[in-house]
């Protein structure tokens, strides 16, 4: 079983939904879940990949080019030990993370050499074979590293795989629009926030991402700005849920896409 990881006061790493959930509501009555959005279309987010250990969901990754992913670097560990890459595989081309689509096998993948527990929490994934691109299967663009975040509170777009209502990982991909959080929202609830690597999404109470949800992609005008890194508390609660700033991290990421 994935480790549950508890950083800081209240921070959650978003990774294997059943194991937190059941944690959580040992501890206290609270119950974490994640509350809004809908199921997506089946070609509305044709970028995103259910990433899985041991053919279990763990996290989302979405679709750079047709051998490459990118995901949350935590996804990747259990136990603090980097999971072999021969245990990890992808769905892709299926919003059903139980059927349909593919399964695609991992070659490697590449840990950003300064990730230290939530920080510069990114990976790029290597398949084995090249993706072929159907209408269920295609890249996301990353937002290039000179181009502004979008202003407080413009919508922006997560989807995932991650606790629902119902307080199970949803077996189809769901959207919610979340909005932009000034960066004094962000710091009131994530002390070490840094605008050149992070930023926050805001959210009513009872929704946003959730357990499931980490490793997914946050998107704004069709490009992917961010990568859904954890949230402050019990999902859904009234602090914003925090991203990795992909504009921050350019370069290394074209440096592994170039490989």
């Amino acid at each position: 079983m994935l480790q549950v990881k508890q950083m800081g006061s209240g921070m959650i790493l978003l990774l294997l939904p059943l194991l937190l959930v059941a944690v959580s509501e040992s501890a206290s009555p609270r119950k974490d879940r994640i509350l809004g959005g809908k199921e997506a279309p089946n070609d509305a987010t044709p970028y995103a990949l259910s990433l899985r250990v041991d053919n279990a969901h763990v996290c989302g990754a979405s679709i750079l080019t047709a051998t490459k992913l990118l995901t949350a670097a935590h996804c990747l560990f259990r136990n603090d030990k980097a999971i072999d890459s021969t245990r990890i595989t992808g769905r892709v081309g299926s919003t059903n993370q139980y059927a349909g689509g593919q399964i695609v096998n991992i070659a490697s993948y590449v840990i950003h050499p300064d990730y230290y527990k939530l920080d510069n929490n990114l990976a790029v994934i290597t398949l084995k074979t090249p993706l072929q691109w159907t209408d269920r299967i295609q890249p996301i663009e990353l937002v290039d590293k000179d181009e502004a975040l979008p202003a407080d509170g413009s919508v922006i777009n997560v989807a995932g795989w991650g606790t629902t209502v119902e307080g199970t990982s949803s077996f189809k991909i769901r959207q919610l629009s979340l909005t932009f959080a000034a960066d004094a929202v962000c710091r009131d609830a994530y002390s070490d926030h840094d605008a050149s690597k992070d930023f926050c999404l805001a959210h009513p109470l009872k929704e946003g991402t959730c357990h499931g949800d980490g490793g997914g992609a946050a998107v704004y005008n069709g490009k992917l700005i961010g990568v859904c890194n954890f949230v402050v508390g019990a999902c859904g609660s009234r602090y914003p849920d925090v991203f990795v700033r992909t504009a921050g991290y350019s370069a290394w990421l074209q440096q592994q896409l170039s490989v």
